[in-house]
């Protein structure tokens, strides 16, 4: 009986150890998420989405704790980028089933949606397009498209004869009228 005691006092110090050694790791992924959460929070406030949301993605993975991802959902969300922050809400959701801001989360997840599948019509061209006004033939006073008046085949007309007769003097062969002039001076 005497030899078990030292052996019960052995494995005691070494569970102490392993149990001392585990909340020393603990305490310093809490600190590192506690660090970079604030960071996260400091840049969020300044409207820097980007590099806040590195920070929270930092803190989530020092210590997954689901209050990150509310955060991290946030910078995607501010950021444009709806279907990360939807995923983003979702998982926050799923591992914090409980929470208090659950019915606020349940409505940007929804607002996000819709924003996505405008977002999705629109690069597809689909849904409602705004409408341009009509390049078409315009009326005049009188209700006829002005193709329909005669002053517009003269005017049209008119512009067709003097590009053809433009276009003759431009090319006939023997130059330009004066070229066969020579001025000469007296002295």
């Amino acid at each position: 009986m005497t030899r078990a005691v030292p052996r019960i006092l052995i494995a005691t110090c070494f569970a102490l150890l392993a149990f001392t050694r585990a909340a020393h790791a603990e305490d310093v992924a809490e600190r590192a998420a506690k660090r970079h959460y604030e960071r996260g929070q400091k840049l969020f406030g300044l409207q820097k989405f980007e590099d806040a949301l590195e920070q929270f993605q930092k803190a989530f993975d020092a210590k997954p704790i689901p209050d990150f991802l509310f955060n991290i959902g946030q910078c995607q969300r501010n950021l444009g980028d709806y279907e990360a922050a939807i995923f983003s809400f979702k998982r926050y959701l799923k591992l914090d089933p409980e929470t208090d801001n659950r019915e606020k989360v349940e409505s940007l997840i929804a607002d996000l949606e819709e924003k996505q599948a405008a977002g999705n019509s629109a690069r597809m061209g689909l849904g409602k397009k705004k409408r341009e006004p009509d390049d078409g033939p315009t009326e005049t006073s009188d209700g006829k498209p002005i193709y329909k008046k005669w002053w517009f085949w003269t005017g049209i007309a008119v512009v067709g004869a003097a590009g053809g007769v433009g276009i003759y003097v431009a090319t006939r062969s023997g130059g330009p009228p004066d070229a066969d002039y020579h001025f000469e001076f007296d002295k």
